[in-house]
């Protein structure tokens, strides 16, 4: 699978620390492989959209066809269902 970074999500990796990105981009690698991974979560009222929790992160995605993710969010848990 190809998970591809929204230019919103590119930018907010960039932004994290750097121990926090290295988390990231291991979860991010985990999603090439499975678009389901061990405590994926569907969200409410969209389709094929769901988070990854990593620490006080949240990695929102959408499947958007049978082999490629779309990352569209990456934000620390209090701001990233806004």
């Amino acid at each position: 699978m190809k998970v591809f970074l929204s230019r919103k999500a590119a930018k907010a990796l960039e932004e994290t620390p750097s121990e926090t990105r290295q988390r990231l981009e291991e979860k991010m690698s985990e999603l090439s492989r499975t678009p389901y991974p061990a405590g994926c979560r569907k969200l409410r009222g969209a389709a094929n959209a769901y988070r990854l929790r990593v620490g006080d992160y949240r990695i929102l995605y959408a499947i958007i066809a049978k082999d490629e993710i779309l990352v569209f969010k990456i934000a620390r848990r209090e701001t990233a269902y806004l």
